[in-house]
């Protein structure tokens, strides 16, 4: 597949809206994703890149609501940013998870020198998107990577191969992460313009199509030190970027699980005909079909509440840190984003069963609600949050830091 070439950086003249509120946030986003939604099966059917829709959600100034107060932004609510992303995840799964890394690594940033946070926070509220390219298509562990760093004058020179580099071709910094010379890890973030940058549009996962999530060769690519942050995973620290990035995950499931319950009720009344033996004429009113929506509903009312309360608890955390408050908030995300994952996937197989055959026609689009669902939950696996929190409730095991918990 040729590669694709990356947007240009937003240019300082050219500034995006500044949301200046949780409310304003999400008025924004519910405009958005209703608008987004319109062209999703589009979208996914041809494999088209939403380059338009990114682009206007980057001008809205959504990619600005976690930017910190002091530096201008909202530093909206995790209860807003859960919501956000399960709107824009029921629109389009896609555009739902292109963002994710921009939010984790705001995160990062926070993390450096007064004047690196200064200039990146600004350079975000006037419109600056993060994309990510920090693994790697190998038989490795995460964390193991295969590129060449060196140091060099003034920072450092990278040459390498990237994989699942969501967001990237959308950006205007796209980050690794690597080893300095003292074994300490960090984050580079690399301007999208670089010289010997290249993002290739090579992605074709049967779900999540239009993410763009392929890769990206670093080519004796050069990042200044001042572009370069400490980096730490660990799930201990209140401001840890995990947090985001196990909640955003969450909240595109739901939002999948509901977009699929929505679009069986709409299926089910104008679409369906009667099985026989069903003493009604119209198949919404079949006993069984009734009982299986009322089960695949509750399911999904379920992971819903689930993630509000994780929301609610990485609020809770953030507001008063401690020791428990962060044990809280990591298994509350945990159980959301189990039930959550689990819910998106069987919802939009079973729901099937209480349509018909006629429902896997290509023109309803209603097959990429289970191949995005089966597609997204797969970016950490759910048997090892089952043992986690199986082994803290049952033998008080405090999950470790990097078990994505």
């Amino acid at each position: 597949m040729p590669a694709t070439s990356v947007i240009a950086r937003v240019p300082q003249e050219s500034r995006a809206h500044i949301i200046r509120s949780d409310a304003e946030a999400l008025e924004v986003v519910t405009a958005l994703s209703d608008e987004f939604r319109q062209d999703a099966a589009k979208r996914d059917r041809e494999r088209i890149l939403p380059y338009a829709e990114i682009e206007k959600l980057g001008q809205s100034g959504f990619f600005g609501i976690c930017v910190p107060r002091e530096h201008g932004g909202a530093d909206v609510s995790a209860a807003t940013v859960a919501e956000a992303f399960r709107l824009l995840g029921a629109a389009d799964p896609s555009i739902g998870q292109i963002p994710q890394n921009h939010f984790c690594w705001l995160a990062i940033i926070a993390n450096g020198t007064e004047a690196q946070q200064r200039f990146f926070f600004e350079r975000v509220l006037a419109g600056d998107r993060i994309g990510n390219a920090h693994s790697e298509n190998t038989k490795n562990k995460p964390g193991v990577h295969t590129h060449d760093l060196v140091r060099v004058a003034g920072g450092w020179r990278i040459t390498g191969r990237k994989f699942y580099s969501t967001g990237a071709i959308f950006a205007q910094w796209i980050p690794f992460i690597a080893a300095d010379e003292t074994g300490a890890s960090k984050m580079f973030f690399t301007a999208a313009d670089a010289k010997g940058l290249e993002v290739v549009d090579d992605w074709n996962g049967m779900g999540q199509r239009t993410t763009a999530s392929g890769t990206t060769i670093f080519n004796d690519v050069f990042v200044p030190d001042e572009h370069v942050f400490p980096y730490s995973k660990t799930e201990v620290d209140a401001k840890s970027f995990m947090y985001n990035a196990q909640l955003i995950h969450t909240a595109i499931d739901v939002g999948i699980a509901e977009e699929v319950l929505g679009e069986a009720r709409r299926y089910i009344h104008q679409h369906n005909r009667p099985w026989t033996g069903n003493p009604y004429d119209e198949h919404a009113r079949e006993p069984f079909v009734v009982a299986e929506f009322g089960k695949l509903s509750l399911r999904v009312r379920t992971a819903a509440a689930m993630l509000g309360r994780a929301a609610a608890a990485v609020d809770a955390m953030r507001a008063a840190p401690s020791k428990q408050s962060i044990i809280d908030a990591r298994l509350a995300i945990a159980d959301a984003r189990v039930v959550a994952g689990e819910v998106a996937v069987d919802v939009s197989t079973e729901f099937f069963g209480i349509t018909g055959a006629r429902a896997t026609l290509p023109q309803f689009g209603l097959d990429r609600h289970w191949r995005n669902a089966r597609t997204h939950t797969l970016h950490d696996p759910l048997r090892w949050k089952y043992f986690h929190i199986g082994n803290y409730y049952l033998n008080d095991v405090v999950p470790e830091a990097g078990t994505y918990i």
